[in-house]
């Protein structure tokens, strides 16, 4: 009984660091569409690199999560690991510990919808200032032609 108890707190306290790090993810990515709006490019590759780092970190939290959701699969005989399934399959004196998980995954969806949906702004953000500043190149090339192609008659 402890050690299946032992293994629902590690696998809430991942979910919690988890969490922690995809919260920190998204404060960085914030400063994303700021910068990329502000064409401040050398900056932003730093955020981008320390983002990579966040998430690197994070999937190694997901490695453990796997692990631990697979070793509570096989002790109560599920499918799949859900949470649903397992609070039905363990016993009661388990559910306060369930329970606690269940709240920080609750917790956890919509941090990450919200990180999904920044990115998609910070990607879109990102595509309209490289289309605008190659327009501008070309508006650019074009002048330095014209001013070339004025000076050789």
């Amino acid at each position: 009984m402890r050690e299946i108890r032992e293994k629902i707190t590690a696998l809430t306290q991942a979910y919690t660091d988890q969490l922690n790090l995809y919260k920190e993810i998204g404060e960085v990515g914030s400063q994303e569409g700021e910068l990329i709006e502000h064409g401040q490019l050398d900056r932003l590759l730093q955020v981008l690199k320390t983002k990579e780092g966040l998430l690197k970190r994070a999937g190694e939290y997901e490695q453990q999560i796997r692990a631990l959701q697979e070793q509570l699969v096989t002790h109560f005989e599920l499918a799949a690991f859900s949470l649903p399934q397992l609070k039905l399959a363990a016993p009661e004196y388990y559910q306060d510990d369930l329970a606690a998980l269940n709240a920080v995954v609750s917790e956890l969806v919509p941090v990450l919808e919200k990180l999904e949906s920044q990115e998609r702004r910070n990607e879109a953000a990102l595509g309209t200032y490289l289309k605008r500043t190659q327009a501008q190149q070309e508006v650019q090339r074009k002048r330095a032609q014209r001013a070339y192609g004025k000076g050789d008659s």
